[in-house]
């Protein structure tokens, strides 16, 4: 934008951690201006082995305990994330440690972060147990021992929930050395790695781009606003995935900030101008017509962008929190922290004077605040999968669970802000009751024709939905023809011809017709594969299922009939004289004949005594294919397989009825084969 807007405008990318040379490249081979800053010498030492079940928190305590013998200084240790943090404090606990042991990391209260960057009153050594938030942002005084796990907590954004969880990873080598050189800023230090050298040289060079990882919502609305219809066609350094993209647009169209195409409305100008998430904003422009819930909602939104003023152990019910800062402002005791407390109040501060409203302490209804989130995150309403489980379906099919013990499993209908998707099931960690009532507004109503596999029956129902929940079901009086006939298809595709009654029969059929396809290819003979059949159901079934509702009534259409239809009239009439499905023997028994889908030789099973007096193979296809016999003794046990009778009867039938004279005495074998008469039974010597 600075060639069209701003050419005498120069910009200045400063960053620790960022790839200049590649920077460079994407920026026309803009410049790089390198400040190394001061820098002590830091002493590298790595694992001399690693074993995989080691569990993190030993690996750190004992690594600690090394650290305070070997070298001076206090010690700043890089754990992935709060559990580890606490697990490690534990097992620091139960040794005689001679230092204090602090934690550091977001969400821990103002003066507890403090105790921890500060050195410490009583002049004993100290070890700072911290998450990656230590990296760049804090300089903790006294520090010349880093001692690295190895791993961070990152967020990363999943598009198919629009949800984020946090994953713990291997640092990468930038990473890495950002924090080794925490040790080196006031003296000489050292650094512990605990992973081997040859594990350092696996690491990746950089962090994936925030871009990757990140909810695009913002961006693509501020895009908007801009005039941009095309996201990706824009020329980015790293361009950002196509799927966040699409959801990110998805939901700012359920937030009404663009129309069905995409383009931004009046409402999603209004909301791109307020300095908040396009979920809060919304929530606030919703909430404007009535001065009450305008004081909730600027509230809720200082409160949502705020850190947690209230301990882990309070429960995830947002109504504590609302409860907590009206009492505080109201010049009352409450046990939620103080500092985070007056940020809230800043930041609500700012939105009652941008919106023009004053501060409202009075107490609030609970199911309001849960009606003001759900503007917010309208995907995150969860219905409760059985009564007081802690166990919710958002309406974005996913399921999360509510903390144990936690009193808002009381509730059948709860909105979550703060949760982490999580690998299975999502963890919920701020989150507000629902009056089913007030759901209505956000519901739509849908018709929705679909199998029930408990009913065994095609269901036409009017729903009304949130998402992929359902608040009220009525049955449709009449369910239309062209929805029912989709759903029937589809569960065919899905389950198979097994389902139609497919049976020998229509197997024999399906064989013959595709023998006759692989004989004669410069015909027309469909392709009656199974894989075909199910592909072209809307061509050759569909006329059939407008009477069809349950699975009896699938099972009993006339298939045979159907089939038919497969063929011209030219194929229904040639189909019985080319491919018959018997074949008469000299004994006047009318044999079947076994066909095969991929045109190998068709099969007659009969007895060498009803082939008496027959001189050559029969024959199929106009004479042009041969079947292959298979000779039967009387106790229908194979005898010969040939598709040269002729040559049998001269060469080997002799042999044969040797045997078969021995076997079977009270029948009739006689010498010449070719004048003697074929039977069905038993025809004894004479």
């Amino acid at each position: 934008m600075q060639h069209l807007l701003r050419d005498d405008l120069r910009i200045l990318i400063m960053s620790a951690t960022l790839d200049g040379e590649y920077l460079s490249k994407r920026l026309s081979k803009a410049p790089i201006i390198t400040s190394t800053g001061r820098q002590f010498p830091v002493d590298i030492q790595y694992l001399v082995k690693v074993s995989p079940n080691d569990r993190l928190s030993n690996l750190m305590a004992q690594a600690i305990t090394r650290a305070l013998q070997e070298e001076e200084g206090d010690i700043l240790a890089f754990l992935p994330g709060t559990g580890d943090i606490r697990q490690t404090a534990e097992r620091l606990e139960a040794i005689s440690l001679k230092a204090i042991v602090y934690p550091l990391y977001g969400d821990l209260p103002f003066n507890q972060q403090r105790s921890a960057i500060l050195p410490d009153t009583n002049g004993r050594r100290k070890v700072v147990l911290a998450t990656s938030i230590a990296e760049t942002s804090l300089t903790i005084e006294g520090i010349r021992i880093v001692i690295d796990s190895g791993y961070s907590r990152i967020p990363r954004y999943d598009p198919r929930s629009g949800l984020t969880k946090l994953e713990t990873v291997r640092v990468t080598l930038d990473s890495a050395n950002q924090r080794t050189g925490r040790a080196g800023r006031l003296t000489e230090g050292v650094c512990y790695r605990l992973w081997t050298k040859a594990q350092h040289h696996t690491l990746a060079a950089q962090r994936n781009p925030e871009i990757l990882d990140a909810d695009l919502t913002s961006l693509v609305l501020q895009l908007k606003a801009w005039g941009v219809s095309d996201i990706l066609s824009l020329d980015w350094i790293t361009p950002p995935p196509a799927g966040t993209v699409r959801q990110s647009i998805q939901l700012l169209m359920q937030l009404d900030a663009l129309d069905d195409d995409g383009m931004i409305t009046a409402r999603g100008r209004k909301m791109a101008a307020l300095p908040t998430h396009p979920r809060l904003a919304h929530m606030l422009l919703e909430s404007g017509h009535n001065t009450k819930l305008l004081a909730l909602a600027t509230d809720l939104a200082a409160l949502l962008e705020e850190r947690d003023p209230l301990p882990r152990e309070a429960g995830t019910d947002i109504s504590l929190r609302m409860e907590s800062l009206r009492q505080w402002r109201s010049g009352q005791r409450t046990v939620a922290e103080r500092s985070v407390l007056e940020r809230i109040e800043r930041l609500a501060s700012s939105w009652r004077k941008q919106f023009g409203v004053v501060a409202d302490n009075t107490s609030v209804n609970h199911y309001w605040i849960g009606s003001r989130i759900a503007l917010a995150f309208p995907e995150r309403i969860a219905q409760q999968r059985q009564p007081h489980s802690e166990r919710y379906k958002l309406a974005n099919s996913r399921t999360v669970l509510l903390p144990q013990h936690d009193h808002l499993v009381r509730e059948p209908w709860i909105v979550a802000a703060h949760l982490d998707t999580g690998e299975k099931e999502g963890k919920v960690f701020l989150a507000a009751p629902l009056d089913e009532q007030d759901l209505d507004s956000l519901a739509q109503v849908q018709e929705a024709v679909r199998w029930n596999d408990a009913t065994n029956r095609v269901e036409g129902v009017i729903e009304k939905r949130i998402g992929n929940l359902v608040l009220h079901s009525i049955p449709m009086k009449e369910i239309p023809i062209p929805r029912k006939r989709t759903v029937l298809v589809n569960l065919i595709r899905e389950r198979g011809l097994s389902v139609l009654g497919w049976n020998d029969a229509c197997e024999a059929w399906q064989s013959r017709v595709m023998s006759l396809r692989t004989w004669r290819p410069d015909e027309a003979w469909p392709d009656v594969t199974e894989e075909h059949l199910l592909k072209t159901l809307d061509v050759w079934l569909l006329p059939y299922l407008d009477d069809v509702n349950k699975i009896t009534d699938i099972q009993r259409l006339n298939l045979p009939q159907i089939f038919q239809g497969l063929l011209d009239w030219q194929q229904q009439q040639q189909l019985d004289k080319l491919v018959p499905e018997r074949l008469e023997v000299p004994s006047g028994s009318k044999i079947r004949l076994q066909y095969f889908s991929d045109g190998r030789a068709p099969v007659l099973e009969v007895r060498l005594q009803e082939v008496f007096g027959l001189l050559d193979t029969p024959t199929v296809n106009e004479g042009r294919n041969k079947v292959i016999l298979h000779l039967l003794s009387p106790g229908y046990k194979p005898v010969q397989v040939t598709q040269d009778l002729n040559s049998f009867w001269r060469n080997t039938y002799h042999e044969v009825r040797k045997e078969l004279r021995a076997r079977y005495p009270k029948h009739a074998w006689p010498e010449d084969p070719w004048t003697a008469k074929a039977v069905r039974g038993v025809v004894r010597r004479s």
